[in-house]
């Protein structure tokens, strides 16, 4: 039902409405930007110091696989009558004394194929730490706008929670009055309660946020005092995922699944060198001290080759193990290959469509909207709206300003994630 109010009347409404509320006192912030925010995780993330440490195993692999066997000395001391008459006990009566070395021969480019794996470990180690900064970028930049955005929506939900109470506050006075029916009471109030939900859940969301950018940095800084800068960032703040190979123009994820083919086709040939005999040598100097028979104490050399026998294992399990590795390697290449390719088409086609929303947004909705909400302050001064209809071109207007905020996240939010893909927008 339409009221019709006295002009003065209105205006005093009106300035009770659109008084401006005193704000809460804000704590110390840590306000960072993108770039800032980027800094702190590369130094702090768990999941690339997790990476990094992988790589530091990898490369320490290298060095495990480049090692030779090593020698095998053997110390003899043996005593030839421990039993006999007048010998005074084990330690007493004259040994024999012998001193072998073996050494293991490797066989089959053993060695060399460890190196060629543990060298392709070491480049998919490094690529998956490049893999984990970008993937981990993207999760920044995710986390980042969400808390851009829910800072700009936390505001004018607080606007729009502040204006339903004043609203809700002058109707009752003027019910009071009566100069507004009960039924409009009523309705000024719930809105007001459902407007005041609404900023609940706004101040909710950037809670939320607050700690998801926080986890991500580690937790180094207290969610309560984090923000973000005021910026809105262009696709160049986000650099292109960095190939991890300097003869590499591929990017990281597949780079990796490359180098995981490589390193399953290398330890495969290490299964099967593994049915070329080594060949184990030994040499032993054996000292006999002089017996009551001779009189003479008596030196031996030895020499003497070992081979293994496959008559209990000729390694027909591992060899089929690797061939398995092998082929699961060469699918997870596929995969990522389409996989890479079929994101970029798809992310090409959703940063298409939010640069689309974001013009209407921008250059139809929100000046509309910024228009209606004009011409509503004009009509109420002048008694030509009732305050129900304004208050509803107000909600309206912040309904548009949260939209092209939203609208603004994910245009930048798919032109990162674009970029951050290997492609350009």
């Amino acid at each position: 039902m339409t009221q019709s109010v006295p002009h003065l009347r209105i205006i005093v409404v009106l300035a009770a409405l659109l008084s401006p509320h005193p704000g809460l006192a804000q704590a110390n912030t840590t306000t960072l930007t993108l770039a800032e925010a980027e800094k702190r995780l590369l130094e702090a993330n768990p999941a690339i110091l997790q990476a990094r440490a992988a790589v530091a195993g990898a490369r320490a692999g290298i060095d495990m696989a480049g090692a030779r066997p090593n020698p095998q000395l053997t110390v003899g001391v043996t005593s030839t009558d421990p039993g006999a008459r007048h010998s005074g006990g084990y330690w007493k009566r004259p040994t024999d004394n012998v001193l072998r070395m073996d050494q293991l021969f490797e066989r089959g480019d053993k060695r060399e194929l460890r190196l060629q794996a543990a060298g392709s470990n070491l480049s998919a180690s490094t690529a998956d730490l490049a893999n984990t900064i970008r993937l981990a970028r993207i999760e920044l930049v995710n986390a980042w706008l969400d808390l851009r955005a829910a800072r700009e929506i936390r505001r004018i939900a607080d606007e729009n929670a502040a204006l339903a109470r004043r609203a809700s506050e002058a109707a009752e006075l003027r019910g009071k009055a009566g100069d507004l029916a009960g039924m409009d009471v009523a309705r000024f109030s719930a809105d007001a309660a459902r407007v005041a939900n609404d900023a609940l859940q706004a101040e909710l969301d950037l809670s939320r946020a607050r700690i998801a950018l926080a986890l991500l940095l580690g937790n180094r800084v207290a969610p309560d005092s984090l923000n973000t800068s005021d910026d809105w960032p262009s696709p160049e703040a986000a650099p292109a995922p960095a190939a991890a190979d300097e003869n590499s123009v591929e990017r990281p994820d597949l780079l990796a699944a490359r180098r995981r083919v490589e390193q399953a086709g290398a330890l495969r040939e290490l299964a099967r060198a593994q049915r070329s005999r080594d060949v184990s040598i030994g040499v032993q100097y054996e000292h006999v001290p002089a017996n009551s028979n001779s009189g003479v104490s008596e030196s031996s050399y030895g020499l003497s080759v070992s081979v293994p026998l496959f008559l209990g294992n000729d390694y027909r399990g591992d060899i089929a193990r690797s061939e398995a590795d092998y082929d699961a390697a060469e699918q997870q290449l596929i995969a990522t290959r389409a996989f890479v390719s079929s994101e970029k088409t798809r992310l090409g086609a959703e940063y298409a469509a939010r640069q689309s929303r974001y013009q209407r947004v921008a250059d139809i909705v929100l000046p509309a909207a910024e228009r209606a909400g004009r011409g509503a302050d004009v009509a109420i001064q002048k008694g030509g709206m009732s305050l129900t209809d304004y208050l509803d071109t107000q909600r309206s207007l912040r309904a548009a300003r949260i939209e092209a905020i939203q609208a603004r996240a994910d245009l930048a939010r798919a032109a990162l994630m674009l970029r951050l893909a290997g492609d350009t927008p």
